[in-house]
């Protein structure tokens, strides 16, 4: 384990909060991290590079910039997440000179790949030339098996930090919806279920974070259909914000069309937040509708929220309790990527 300290990791991918909180989930295991992003970002030393494929001579200058990187880092290790443009550009820079891990993400294994023969060759290559892969979700391991063929694929997420919920707490009538505010995620159907649920229910009230390209439209669609009192927009708050809302939240909602392993989701099951969630893969290798959870048929969520108040909460609140120890901790899955990393040569 001492050696390993010693270790020098490259990590690329976009620069968005998914890189940070991996970032600092990883790096105390090395002796220096450095990132290669999009963007310039302010936490840690790193390089911006542009990762689009629109013109070919960028490209070609974009894989000679992460070759340079390479070679005055010297990385033990090279961390990539998603099998996109980043994957691609990666590989061909290091020409499987340096161990590789591949973090796949969902979008990128599960729709890039559709998109036309280009985007699939992109996914094929990342994937190939990978020594090691992740997925968060078995689905998305199955999904890589029918791209590129068998092919080890270790199951992680990034994992939550489970803090210790006040003693003596009491859940309130709260319904919290938390995911960004874009087509993907429903809020608008959030809003319209929830509406006639609260109209029965006047001593519940719906509150939704985050924001997004739709939050005008939103709040518009809310304010004609539940009152001011019923509803309340957060906008992003602080981690300690969200989780305190999460304990005290009776049930949480999310219902996008497509997705992996959503941290937000882990969160609320281990705050004890009943969850009603979209009938995807992703969500059933967590949730097991009537039992832990409610998982959502025909887009019906007045009727999930109505056959959530059936469960025992208590109930409901210890089995997902217990499932974020085993397997949705920081703790849990750092220790799945530090394996890989010692396994890398």
């Amino acid at each position: 384990m001492s050696n390993n300290h010693k270790k020098k990791l490259l990590l690329i991918g976009s620069a968005s909060v998914h890189i940070q909180n991996y970032y600092n989930l990883v790096r105390d295991y090395f002796a220096e991290v450095m990132v290669v992003t999009n963007e310039n970002i302010d936490y840690c030393p790193h390089a911006k590079v542009s990762f689009k494929l629109r013109n070919p001579f960028k490209v070609y200058k974009s894989i000679q910039e992460i070759k340079k990187i390479i070679h005055e880092l010297n990385p033990d290790i090279i961390h990539v997440h998603q099998a996109n443009t980043y994957g691609f550009i990666a590989s061909m820079a290091n020409k499987r000179s340096i161990p590789m891990v591949l973090t796949t993400l969902g979008s990128d294994v599960l729709l890039l790949p559709k998109r036309g023969f280009l985007y699939r060759c992109i996914v094929n290559k990342s994937l190939r030339d990978a020594n090691f892969i992740t997925a968060d979700a078995c689905f998305m391991a199955e999904a890589i098996h029918g791209l590129i063929g068998q092919k080890d694929v270790t199951i992680a997420n990034f994992g939550i930090d489970i803090c210790p919920i006040p003693k003596g707490h009491k859940k309130e009538k709260i319904l919290y919806s938390n995911r960004l505010h874009k087509d993907l995620y429903n809020i608008d159907k959030i809003i319209s279920g929830c509406a006639t649920f609260l109209k029965k229910n006047t001593e519940w009230s719906l509150t939704i974070g985050a924001n997004g390209n739709n939050t005008e439209l939103l709040k518009a669609q809310a304010k004609q259909l539940i009152s001011d009192e019923q509803v309340s927009f957060i906008g992003f708050v602080t981690a300690d914000i969200n989780r305190a809302i999460y304990i005290k939240s009776a049930i949480y909602i999310s219902i996008p069309n497509s997705d992996g392993t959503a941290i937000s989701l882990l969160e609320a099951m281990a705050y004890g937040a009943i969850p009603v969630v979209s009938d995807l893969p992703a969500n059933r290798e967590w949730i097991v509708d009537g039992e832990n959870g409610i998982i959502l048929r025909d887009r019906n969520v007045e009727e999930a929220l109505g056959r959530a108040l059936e469960l025992d909460a208590k109930d409901v609140a210890q089995r997902n309790a217990q499932i974020i120890s085993d397997r949705g901790s920081k703790e849990a899955n750092r220790s799945i990527f530090l394996s890989l990393y010692d396994q890398c040569q």
